[in-house]
């Protein structure tokens, strides 16, 4: 008896917060989740080429995890080894890379880093969806504002947050849709 192919989708960062709430929404989907994070061994800052090695197989492929420039060193690598491949990627961005979404009033260098390196990852992906255009490598960038997690305890206790399944649903979207969708920034309705 032939076993069926199992669906793989690669999650970096899948222990909690977005990456969980993507991971959990795929094994329910049956698809095989291959979860890489620094729990597992994997860490986006500097392992780089491991993680490259162990996505070989992975039709869907989420950047989630942040780690300085660690999504755009994993996404400049997975270009440069699978941009003649059918595979899809997910990079999950932030409204604080833009200049809308940057709160100006938090000055904490910390936050202004992560700032800094959303904003440059958001311009390589609109960089690189140039450049795939005839390829067969998709990248997606879904660019949540605040969203409901432990990074942001604390922060922004008036706004209206998102919930990590919502994130988890526009990356199903990304990856699922019969066309193309080069970004989706999402935000909670106020009401």
């Amino acid at each position: 008896m032939s076993q069926e192919k199992k669906n793989k989708i690669a999650v970096i960062g899948h222990t909690r917060g977005i990456g969980k709430a993507i991971a959990d929404l795929y094994r329910r989907k049956k698809y095989e989740v291959v979860g890489l994070s620094r729990s597992t061994g994997y860490d986006l800052a500097t392992d780089q080429e491991k993680i490259v090695s162990k996505i070989v197989d992975c039709e869907f492929i989420v950047i989630n995890a942040f780690a300085g420039k660690g999504q755009y060193d994993l996404l400049k690598k997975i270009y440069s080894e699978y941009h003649h491949h059918y595979k899809k990627v997910v990079v999950i961005t932030s409204t604080s890379g833009t200049p809308q979404g940057k709160d100006e009033d938090i000055l904490s260098a910390d936050y202004n880093d992560y700032c800094w390196h959303k904003e440059y990852l958001i311009q390589y992906v609109n960089d690189l969806q140039e450049e795939l255009f005839n390829k067969p490598l998709s990248v997606y960038d879904v660019c949540p504002d605040v969203v409901d997690t432990d990074m942001i305890k604390g922060m922004w206790e008036g706004l209206p947050k998102l919930k990590t399944k919502e994130v988890a649903d526009a990356v199903r979207y990304c990856l699922e849709a019969p066309f193309n969708i080069n970004k989706i920034v999402i935000q909670k309705n106020a009401r």
